[in-house]
């Protein structure tokens, strides 16, 4: 079998693509956990000076997209993480996290629901591991909180 060549773009959050797999991503988890969890990430908010946004192509065609903000000192949170083609979420994954790196990040940390059990196990398997809840997830026990050192 030929290797998929997945490419990618580091886009704003308003990219027509990037917008119409959010919206794919928002259908797929309120089916999983009936919220599209789209209030977790506004758009108009994003600052491309701390943050970073990617899609991923594969053919020409949008795969996989991701976000990541600023949460705090050398420590982004990823957000909208979405693939609908095997093998284009760890590439996207590696790459923000290199882009994360390039603009001084030290850490990732990211919540998912737990009940989302594909995204915890491919998390995990992607050397997140979980760790304490931050921000608004403090004492909600239906997500889970992940975290994984960049650099070291």
């Amino acid at each position: 079998m030929e290797s998929m060549k997945f490419e990618h773009k580091k886009v704003e959050p308003s990219n027509e693509n990037f917008q119409l797999l959010v919206a794919e991503l928002n259908r797929s988890l309120s089916q999983i956990t009936g919220d599209s969890g789209e209030s977790s990430f506004l758009p108009e908010v994003f600052d491309s000076s701390k943050g970073g946004c990617i899609v991923v192509y594969l053919n020409k065609f949008s795969v996989a997209c991701g976000v990541f903000r600023y949460y705090q000192n050398e420590v982004c949170e990823l957000k909208r993480m979405y693939s609908n083609t095997s093998g284009a979420g760890s590439y996207l994954l590696e790459q923000l996290e290199c882009y994360a790196v390039e603009k001084g990040y030290k850490k990732a940390v990211l919540s998912t629901r737990r009940v989302n059990l594909k995204a915890v196990n491919f998390y995990q398997r992607n050397s997140y591991s979980e760790s304490r809840a931050y921000g608004k997830y403090v004492g909600v026990k239906r997500s889970i909180c992940l975290s994984k050192v960049l650099v070291t």
